[in-house]
């Protein structure tokens, strides 16, 4: 009878032994598959930039900030008419480098990316998406955004 009993008792702990290995690897499996599916997710769109750094909400229109200037109506007149003669040009060497200053920031985002845990990772999106909202609300208060403020009301 007592082998009986040291027999049941190896056979449960094998048992439990055996439980706990196939729990440890599934888990492993697990987090290994949630880290390939987190770092082959996208990253979150980007709002394209408004490259126009001088422009209003229309043609015309200086920025908010120009207010804080008391700006005469002839120099208000002279800085429209730089900002649009200077306009073409300068969105055009954005339009240049935008690509090349996305792949180097892409590229760093990526590996900052894998280094994180998933919980890591959902922290670092939410904490992207407020900067995209922060960075939002201050090109509208430099009159270039769309929010419900809308742009800016014109210089007089």
């Amino acid at each position: 009878m007592k082998d009986g009993v040291e027999s049941l008792g190896r056979i449960r702990t094998k048992g439990i032994t055996l439980l706990a290995v196939t729990f440890l690897a599934g888990a492993l499996a697990g987090g290994a598959a949630e880290r390939i599916r987190v770092a082959k997710r996208p990253p979150p769109p980007v709002e394209p930039p408004n490259f126009g750094m001088m422009a209003g909400g229309r043609p015309g229109m200086l920025p908010r900030w120009f207010q804080q200037l008391d700006l005469t109506e002839e120099q208000r007149d002279q800085i429209r008419q730089i900002i649009e003669s200077r306009r073409e040009p300068t969105e055009q060497v954005m339009r240049e480098m935008m690509p090349r200053l996305r792949a180097a920031s892409d590229s760093v985002m990526a590996e900052i990316r894998a280094v994180l845990t998933p919980e890591q990772l959902e922290k670092w999106d939410e904490l992207q998406a407020e900067m995209r909202r922060r960075g939002g609300q201050m090109r509208q208060g430099m009159g270039r955004g769309k929010g419900p403020g809308g742009p800016p009301p014109p210089m007089p």
